[in-house]
């Protein structure tokens, strides 16, 4: 096993046992849902970020001068070369170990949190 699936094992079976707790403690069903429904979106967000975090979107991208920065004359010259910007924006999605581990558990959370809902 890696260290996603690990850290996702484990979360699940620490929610498990949150909610189990909880059932003991007499709370509704629609209670117990309702919060994995919440944290599974809040881990979905999290991996998603994970996966934006490695998207490269502000390649390619200048930055601004103030006003009183001096500008010289090679960075007036200075062209951006597009080809490097094409290979950057067009390389494949990378989805690395915290953003499987966000989507998976979220994923898990929320279907688990509609089942305990709907009961």
């Amino acid at each position: 096993m890696t260290s996603w699936q690990r850290w996702t094992t484990g979360t699940l079976a620490v929610g498990l046992i949150v909610a189990l707790a909880m059932r003991i403690l007499e709370q509704p069903l629609m209670v117990i849902g309702n919060l994995l429904f919440m944290i599974g979106l809040a881990l979905l967000v999290l991996g998603m970020i994970g996966i934006l975090a490695k998207g490269h979107l502000f390649t390619g991208w200048r930055r601004r001068r103030r006003k009183g920065d001096p500008v010289t004359k090679e960075e007036r010259e200075k062209k951006i070369d597009v080809r490097h910007v094409a290979t950057v924006k067009n390389s494949p999605i990378v989805v690395n170990g915290f953003a499987r581990y966000g989507l998976v558990s979220g994923g898990v959370y929320v279907i688990i949190g509609i089942i305990l809902t709907l009961l």
